[in-house]
Order: C-alpha cells, then structure tokens, then sequence
C-alpha cells in the first residue's frame, strides 16, 4: 500500500510481474521506487513498470501489461480499507452507509494521541472476536478491574441498550457508571472538579479527577454525529460497531478502539489493537491517559485469558453446537452471515 506522487492512496500485491519475486521485504517505510531485490526491476509508486536491467534481452517486452497487480482500495473516515476481489460486487460506501452512516463526523482525526498492542493467539478469530461483542461476560472476565464500570441490570449483570444487527454489520450500545474512571465518557472533557469523585481505587479516583480538563478536545452530545447512543441513554458508555469480517470499533466521546482480528490459520490469529486519544495539554490528563492504557491493557490480557482454552475445548468436539443467550445476539449474528455468505459463494461456484 502506497501513495503516489499525487497523493492517491494505492494497494498492490507484493509481487514482481518478472519470476514473481515478493517485491517488498519491510513492513513499513519510505521510497520513490519499488526495486525488485532478485533481478532489479523497478516499479513507480502508481504501479507502473518503470525500469528493466538488460530490456533488450526480453523480445517483445511490453511494459505497459507488466505493472504491479492492483487491488481495489477505498477510505471511509480515514480509515482504508481494501477489498481483493477484482470485480467487488458493491463499494465501500454501499457496503458501510446502510450501517453506519450516522456515525460519519466522527471526530476520528483529532485523537491523533495512539497506543497498540499486537499478539498472536492460537484460537480461531470468530471465537475471539464473540469474546468482544457480548457483555455477558464481564462479570466473570473483568470481574477485578471493569465490571463496577459498566451500568448493571437488577440481575447484577451488564446489559446492553440495545443492539443492531444489519446485512453484515452490527452495532451494540452500552451503558457505564459515570462514577468510575473506565465507566465516564465525560472524564476528559468535564470541567475540572473540587473534589475527586468516590471510586473504589484511590489512583482510579485521582486518574478521573486530574484528568478533567486536560485537553483542548471538546465534544457535547450535540456535536457527536445521531449514529452515537442512538437510544440517547443518559450514562450512554460506549457503542460497539463490528465491521464485518474483522474490525472492531468501539466509540466513546473521548477516545476510540480500533481492533483487527487477523485470521493466520483455522486455529490461529493475529490481534492488533490500537486506542485513539486527543492529545493532552495538561500533566493531568497525561496521568489520565496513562492510567487508562493500563487498564484498557489489562482488560485486553483478560480478554485473550480464555480464548486458547476456549479453542482447546472446541478441538474436542465434545459439543456440537453452542446455547446463546438473548444479549449475545451478536455473537449469533456473525456466525449468521459467514453461514449465509459460504452458501452464496457454494452455489456461485456450482453455477460456474
């Protein structure tokens, strides 16, 4: 992936059009060419074939048909993503504005302040991201450190507010207790307070009290896009949008998590995990974000606890198939449109 020269954001596959060579060995960089490191030919940034060593030896050489393979890329927010399918059968925007529309406006480029963490997991990525989409758990898996956070039902456990559930996508609100750190989707932006609020963790309290203030960032509830807390809850938390298949977004007013779940085998993924905040102008509010990279840290090591046990048990076959309850609708969602889109693509295929 690349920009060209005029600032087009373009993929390509990572091969040589010459003995089909990977063409590019680092992650990540800076460069005015692309230079094959097996025989030197050499592409331009728009994937052009610019440069062949000895071209008089390649009768009938067409250069024009020899350029980089393209793969179809797209923005949406500033996010981009990229569709391998030669021919999509819908756009970006076709495939993301039935869901997520009221979500644009989205104050995405202002938390410029970033934090990530990656792991490979040896577990199937449809087992871990059900681990993210369902708050049935949270008493159990975060039971010492977020569990107090999140608004809790007369049962004691953490109900959603609701839930949207679409062609691909789906969409979970939540509800937080605006006394904790984790649980106050004001506690950046609120004027700063006499006194720290009561919190059962002393730095929890001293965490949301110094923070206040302490950046430039300002959102109200009438400057975040209608897509955010659409049931208007009043201790609204957080929304959970899951971009089918992978991307995990979780929107807050003051930060963002923006996790991908990486399939690298049936049993195996890689997970990277990245939180979005503004930058901060106080020593305050560099204590806060701090101290909630810790705990969103620690909340994500409790969140990985389970999962290689969970495809451990799996692997045993002992049950054929899983009981869901009402508030893991979502869970039962994802595996609805994978099922249905393996059967579009089966009977594609017959017909071919």
């Amino acid at each position: 992936m690349t920009r060209d020269r005029e600032g087009n954001i373009r993929a390509f596959h990572n091969v040589c059009s010459h003995r089909m060579n990977k063409l590019i060995y680092d992650e990540c960089g800076s460069t005015r060419k692309f230079f094959c490191k097996f025989h030197g030919w050499a592409y331009d940034l728009d994937g052009k074939l610019s440069g062949v060593p000895e071209e008089e030896c390649f009768p009938g050489l067409n250069r024009a048909g020899l350029g980089l393979s393209p793969i179809n890329v797209d923005v949406w927010q500033g996010f981009i993503f990229v569709n391998v399918d030669p021919k999509p059968r819908m756009s970006l925007q076709e495939f993301l504005r039935p869901m997520y529309a009221g979500l644009e406006g989205y104050p995405f480029d202002e938390m410029t302040s970033c934090y990530s963490w990656t792991a490979v997991v040896n577990c199937n990525w449809k087992l871990a991201l059900d681990a993210f989409q369902e708050s049935y758990h949270v008493a159990y898996v975060h039971g010492h450190s977020i569990a107090d956070s999140l608004n809790k039902a007369a049962s004691g456990g953490s109900r959603p507010i609701d839930g949207l559930c679409g062609e691909f996508h789906r969409r979970l609100s939540m509800a937080g207790n605006p006394q904790s750190v984790y649980g106050n989707p004001q506690a950046l932006t609120a004027a700063p307070s006499a006194a720290a609020p009561a919190s059962g963790r002393a730095i929890a309290a001293a965490a949301l009290h110094f923070g206040r203030g302490g950046t430039n960032f300002k959102v109200t509830p009438q400057t975040l896009p209608p897509g955010l807390n659409w049931r208007r809850h009043p201790n609204w938390m957080f929304d959970i949008n899951v971009v089918f298949p992978d991307f995990y977004l979780s929107l807050r007013p003051n930060y963002y998590q923006a996790y991908n779940f990486r399939p690298l085998a049936h049993n195996r993924f890689l997970l990277d995990a990245r939180v979005y905040y503004p930058e901060m102008t106080t020593a305050g509010g560099r204590f806060y974000q701090e101290y909630m990279k810790v705990a969103l840290r620690d909340v994500l090591l409790e969140d990985l606890s389970t999962l290689e046990h969970n495809q451990a048990a799996c692997e045993t076959r002992a049950k054929s198939h899983m009981v869901l309850q009402d508030y893991e609708i979502m869970v039962r969602h994802q595996f609805k449109v994978i099922e249905r889109l393996i059967r579009e693509g089966q009977a594609a295929e017959a017909l071919s």
